[in-house]
């Protein structure tokens, strides 16, 4: 799913206004005050900023340490590291100053707003040229993982970011986010554990269905963890688990409705274009569509032709786009498949919360849902983490990112925990759309879809030793910096070779199933946080989302229709600031 292919436009006025101050920073190159591209004969001091827990201190503290004893030594290079730092709002104060860090940590989340205010140093020039050497290893095909790199591209001209957009930081990881769970559960539950492709030859032998759980023809009950549950199978598993397992709480464990709305194609935003005005400049505005009604449709797998919609092809398995549905004909419609509208992917996601005789929501067909009581809210969950209820062994399964691996191996088999070593917990890929029929193959399916979280590594535009802080950059974003952090397990390396490899893999220690990251890593993307400049757009139904419809106990509980009528409308309006369209008018672009 190409969650990259939407176009992002922020209010063009108010950004064509900081181009210029950021323009100013990316003409030619010029010298460092500590010699730039000359060879420099004084020691540079750099500061590099980071944030993270004690494990990430650790790792990046031996960072450090190398890159001084090696390109540091050679380059005459000394970096100072600061590693508490966490807070971005105050990040952004200093880099608006006149003594920024040189090399600083950028959320994907800030990127936009941190470069429209002219923060960051541009890697690349705006005709998609390096700016620094050495840039290529990193940009060639195949090299980083395309979801990784892309979040750190925006075109702050054009509002956009696209795969040719100017790329202002490098990912100094990558984090998916992947279904935890306790094989202890299931062995105490009777439930046999197996981890098998469906193109293994074992998988094909026993006739397994393509199924994360399911009961086979041989009356046994089987979890396996090489492929994704369906939305049915994850409630179904987690409901038994509280039922059996007198320590389980809560079965199954989420705090993010993405994989759901982004399985079946639907999302939060949606793109609508306009055209272009009199003078050229094109219009457009932003739609609210999470309680979008419309179906969704997905090309059939044994389609042999691609679908061709308002100049956009679509082949076999590639959902179509929200703009590209609404102009499907009769004909096209029987070469897919139809999947739920958004609205109905919202309510799975918020029935999981609900008690059961609690209304969720009503779908686009008008069927009631009621709640499964299978998940925490939120809010309720508190200051104890979900990792943390999940090894004390209150709930069965939860979605985290690959952060959780660090803690969960310490934790796991301590005082505490309810499971006993680290074969007793694994990783299995997040829940997908599917139906099947009456022998368990499937009939109809959507996509594989998550986040993942991304930290990114950026050089300050008021840095005056841009060449030195490229130099700490490159190291750190290279391999000896991605071996590193791989070996210390907490993130994947956003460099695809090496995490394919037992660097990262690490065969012999939990979670064994590893390779379900290097798999999600290759198709998950950044949250909505991402796709504007600021979260004033979220902030008022989200509040909402996550402290009456997903708080079962809360005085003020709402449906996820009393959701969208509180908060629909000034939602809209809210999104209408970020583009000039009919909608913003005031937002038009001044001609040059």
């Amino acid at each position: 799913m190409a969650k990259f292919k939407k176009t992002l436009i922020v209010s063009l006025a108010a950004l064509l206004a900081a181009s210029s101050v950021v323009g100013l920073a990316a003409c030619g190159q010029g010298e460092d005050d500590d010699g730039g591209k000359g060879g420099n004969t004084k020691l540079t001091t750099l500061q590099f900023w980071g944030s993270g827990d004690a494990d990430e201190l650790k790792v990046f503290g031996n960072i450090v340490k190398e890159f001084n004893k090696t390109i540091g030594a050679e380059k005459k290079i000394k970096v100072e590291y600061s590693g508490n730092h966490e807070d971005p709002g105050n990040n952004a104060l200093q880099l608006s100053g006149n003594n920024p860090p040189d090399v600083i940590y950028v959320p994907d989340r800030h990127l936009k707003s941190w470069v429209s205010a002219g923060y960051l140093e541009n890697l690349t020039n705006p005709d998609g040229s390096a700016k620094y050497d050495g840039l290529e290893e990193f940009t060639a095909p195949g090299k980083i993982w395309d979801q990784g790199i892309q979040r750190y591209r925006f075109d702050i001209a054009t509002a956009t970011s696209t795969p040719t957009s100017v790329l202002w930081a490098l990912p100094k990881d990558i984090g998916p986010t992947v279904l935890y769970y306790n094989r202890e559960y299931m062995e105490e539950m009777g439930i046999e554990h197996i981890s098998l492709d469906p193109t293994d030859a074992e998988f094909v032998s026993k006739g397994y269905p393509e199924k994360g759980y399911f009961q086979h023809t041989d009356g046994k009950w089987y979890f396996n963890n090489r492929v994704p549950m369906s939305w049915d199978e994850t409630t179904t598993l987690a409901m038994k688990m509280q039922k059996e397992v007198d320590a389980c709480k809560y079965g199954y464990f989420t705090e993010w409705w993405f994989n759901y709305g982004w399985s079946i194609g639907g999302d939060c935003v949606e793109y609508v274009p306009e055209g272009n005005d009199a003078d050229g400049n094109p219009m457009g505005y932003y739609e609210f569509t999470l309680n979008d009604t419309t179906v969704n449709w997905i090309v059939k797998d044994d389609c042999k032709e691609a679908v061709k919609v308002n100049g956009n092809e679509y082949k076999a398995g590639e959902i179509i786009s929200y703009t590209d549905k609404k102009a499907l004909t009769e004909a096209q419609k029987q070469n897919c498949n139809q999947l739920p509208s958004m609205k109905d992917a919202f309510i799975e996601f918020a029935a999981l919360t609900a008690p059961e005789t609690e209304l969720a929501g009503v779908t686009s067909k008008g069927v009631e849902v009621y709640g499964k009581s299978v998940s925490m809210g939120q809010e309720s969950i508190g200051a104890q983490s979900a990792r943390d209820r999940f090894s004390a062994g209150s709930f069965g399964m939860f979605v985290g990112g690959r952060w959780e691996v660090t803690h969960l191996r310490k934790k796991i088999g301590t005082a505490g925990s309810w499971m006993k070593d680290n074969e007793s917990w694994d990783v299995a890929p997040l829940p997908v759309y599917k139906e099947y029929d009456a022998d368990g193959n499937i009939t109809v399916h959507g996509v594989q879809a998550g986040h993942s979280g991304s930290m990114g590594l950026a050089i300050a535009r008021g840095s005056k030793k841009k060449q030195a802080a490229w130099e700490l950059v490159k190291y750190i974003a290279g391999t000896p910096g991605q071996t590193s952090q791989a070996e210390a397990g907490f993130c994947i390396p956003n460099q695809i070779d090496i995490a394919k490899t037992d660097v990262f893999l690490q065969p012999t220690q939990a979670p064994l199933n590893a390779q379900v990251f290097v798999d999600a890593a290759q198709y998950e993307t950044p949250g909505d946080w991402w796709y504007l400049k600021d979260a004033d757009w979220i902030d008022d139904w989200a509040n909402c989302l996550n402290n009456e419809v997903r708080e079962p106990n809360s005085q003020n509980h709402k449906t996820v229709d009393e959701l969208f009528s509180l908060w629909g409308a000034s939602t809209q309006t809210a999104l209408y600031k970020y583009t000039y369209s009919s909608k913003n008018l005031a937002a038009k672009p001044k001609n040059n």
